[in-house]
């Protein structure tokens, strides 16, 4: 088994070094068990608590939104902070309060063991992208990411059922406790991980990173919104955040109250979601080449069509009466969903400059925790314990539709984006270089700054692990 991982994670590496991708998807993969044991475990959680519908629902909301917020922040000083320590930091932060959580005995300790979880998942996103991306070269970054994410879905694939079997047998803190061991093992394997050059693998590596610097905050977020697709993109993650933020605590809670099914069938039904989320998301990787072939802003009609289809599909779940259709209705809107991600991203990668587009990822975030609090301003939280959890999921389909339409809209802006998004990158580039240039003629190379600031980019690791020799800088070459 080992050395069958081992080929493919050489193989997805393209023969560099593969350590980096290991530990960081080993990290995503332990962490992610840990959001599928709550998430399966809700209904025991609920209970051992004493919380309403409402209660519980507002708990998950503050923990989702608040961390949500934090990834804004935490993606802009990435960039200027060390990431392998931020790494480490984050899986101490969360295999100590997945423990926390088994431990907590009041609602207070256990919203905050959920929000000191949440936190430490934060670097799965943002930071561990910007590493790979520094980690390997263009080449081989495609598979690599797929890699990544693969590591996310087959721990939500196998999350459930571990969370489902443990929690039937020996309690929901039980699963918690099982999880603590191999979050910090995984983390004491990622200390090992050093800092790679911020470029060093992108063609002019050194110069550019050292010359184009991320602006400040406020400046790359009036660019980002003054990009229409972003901006139709982000009123749509509005709806989006309201419609599937309350969809993850409800969809356990619902089938435990109306069918009755035990954490281990939950757990199976979680397993069985993801799996179809899984292969939505390859199906969507593989359409949307021939989706831009057909247009540029093909994909986000697509992407909008989507959200606006899973709608449909609960609004049908929460109708029928029969378990066997719920379960294959819930199925089926995983599968849809799916569809969703790859395409969305790309079109967020195109149309998005270079220098802003780490922020313009994360930036994402504080428009789903918008969504959310207008869906508690309305007091719609209230409707489970009021009307029961299928008038609760029926509420949440205008959200899935309105924000499928204005995503859809957004499909007429991507041709004009993306050429604007280009001519932008060649701009900063030429800034760079003769901004680079202009130094270089006026103070000249020195022996301290050209290996970090003229552009001496090591080589990338190989496949046996062992970097290849650095070249001595070579005093009367050429700098550039």
């Amino acid at each position: 088994m080992i050395e069958f991982l081992r080929r493919r994670f050489v193989a997805d590496a393209k023969g560099e070094v593969i350590f980096p991708l290991v530990v960081l998807s080993a990290l995503f993969f332990v962490d992610e068990f840990d959001t599928s044991a709550f998430a399966t475990l809700a209904p025991e959680i609920q209970k051992s608590f004493n919380l309403t519908d409402e209660k519980f629902i507002a708990l998950i909301i503050v923990n989702v939104s608040v961390t949500a917020l934090l990834a804004v922040p935490l993606g802009y000083y990435a960039d200027r902070i060390s990431r392998t320590k931020l790494v480490v930091i984050s899986g101490v932060l969360a295999g100590a309060f997945s423990l926390f959580t088994g431990l907590a005995v009041g609602v207070a300790a256990l919203t905050f063991a959920r929000f000191g979880n949440g936190v430490g998942l934060l670097a799965n996103g943002p930071i561990h992208q910007s590493l790979l991306a520094d980690f390997y070269t263009p080449d081989a970054r495609p598979t690599v990411y797929a890699r990544h994410r693969n590591a996310h879905y087959a721990a939500a694939v196998l999350g459930p059922a571990v969370a489902g079997i443990v929690g039937s047998l020996l309690g929901w803190r039980a699963a918690f406790f099982l999880l603590f061991g191999p979050i910090l093992g995984v983390t004491f394997v990622a200390t090992r991980l050093q800092e790679p050059v911020r470029g060093a693998t992108d063609p002019g590596g050194g110069v550019l990173s050292d010359n184009a610097r991320p602006p400040k905050f406020r400046e790359a977020t009036r660019t980002l919104w003054r990009i229409k697709t972003l901006r139709r993109s982000y009123i749509s993650a509005i709806f989006f955040g309201a419609g599937i933020i309350p969809l993850l605590a409800y969809f356990a809670l619902f089938f435990e109250r109306e069918y009755g099914l035990s954490p281990f069938e939950r757990g199976l039904l979680g397993a069985g979601s993801a799996a179809c989320t899984f292969v939505g998301v390859q199906r969507g990787g593989k359409a949307a080449p021939r989706w831009f072939a057909q247009g540029m802003g093909v994909p986000m009609e697509r992407v909008g069509l989507v959200l606006g289809s899973v709608g449909v599909v609960l609004a049908v779940m929460a109708a029928v009466p029969f378990l066997v259709v719920s379960i294959a209705l819930a199925l089926v809107a995983n599968y849809v969903l799916g569809y969703f991600f790859a395409p969305y991203a790309a079109v967020q990668a195109l149309v998005s400059p270079a220098r802003e587009r780490s922020l313009a990822f994360s930036l994402g975030a504080i428009f789903l925790v918008l969504g959310v609090i207008i869906f508690s301003a309305l007091g719609l939280g209230s409707i489970a314990d009021d009307h029961g959890l299928r008038w609760a999921i029926f509420a949440l389909v205008p959200w899935w539709v309105v924000g499928g339409l204005v995503g859809r809209s957004a499909g007429k802006f991507v041709d004009g984006d993306v050429r604007n998004a280009m001519v932008a990158s060649a701009a900063a580039a030429e800034a760079a270089q003769a901004h680079y240039a202009a130094t270089q003629l006026t103070v000249g190379p020195t022996d301290e700054d050209t290996p970090e600031v003229l552009g001496e980019i090591p080589t990338p690791k190989r496949a046996a692990g062992r970097p290849a020799a650095k070249k001595a800088p070579d005093k009367k070459a050429d700098p550039r």
